[in-house]
């Protein structure tokens, strides 16, 4: 049974430069902090010290780093989000929980999403934490009913649910095209089966009262 609302079982948290949990998110979990490039600005600015910084250390602020460890790569073939992966690759820090995937510009939201698609790690975007399911998979989560959740298939998938107010039955979705989004738990026990492609899930942490709630 996989139960994506634990946060437990994950090996870093690695932060964006984008839009960041509270405080309390990060003092409640005892994992290294991985901050790609900027990102460091803003756990500083919430008193959280990451253990590393890495990127191309372009917009972290230089007072920063005389006094926090870092790993400068020039490389710009790659983005800060692919290089911090590689470092969590190379140190046997993944799975990861990613922060700071959205905020910013779009450009950046919508690329920091296309990288997200080849991990095997949790998006913790509050009130969203989301994760990919490939080809073949199949999971039964366990969810409070009502609760929104979003399926994308990026950029093309079929599947199959039991459990959504919206069922799918070997459904085609794609990313520009049909989507599953805004869809609901009709069930406490979803089930989802990717019979072709990848699909983003995204779930809400917190009950979403709109007009998706007062049809069920």
């Amino acid at each position: 049974m996989h139960d994506v609302i634990n946060l437990t079982g994950y090996q870093s948290i690695l932060c964006l430069n984008g839009d960041l949990p509270e405080l309390s998110f990060f003092t409640g979990m005892n994992v290294p902090i991985i901050a790609a490039d900027g990102a460091a600005n803003s756990l500083l600015d919430l008193g959280i010290r990451p253990q590393l910084i890495t990127g191309d250390l372009d917009s972290v602020r230089p007072a920063i780093l005389e006094d926090h460890p870092f790993l400068h790569s020039a490389d710009q073939n790659y983005s800060d989000f692919q290089k911090a992966m590689r470092y969590l690759k190379d140190n046997d820090l993944l799975p990861a929980i990613v922060v700071g995937i959205n905020g910013g510009h779009l450009d950046h939201i919508l690329n920091n999403i296309n990288i997200f698609m080849e991990t095997n790690c949790l998006l913790y975007a509050p009130p969203i934490r989301g994760f990919v399911l490939n080809e073949k998979s199949h999971i039964n989560c366990l969810l409070p009913t009502h609760t929104k959740i979003s399926l994308i298939g990026i950029p093309t998938a079929t599947i199959s649910s039991k459990g959504l107010q919206w069922e799918l039955n070997n459904s085609q979705l794609s990313f520009p095209g049909k989507t599953s989004c805004f869809n609901r738990t009709r069930l406490s026990e979803v089930a989802l089966e990717i019979h072709q492609g990848s699909v983003l899930v995204l779930i809400y942490e917190q009950m979403i009262e709109d007009a998706g709630l007062s049809v069920l």
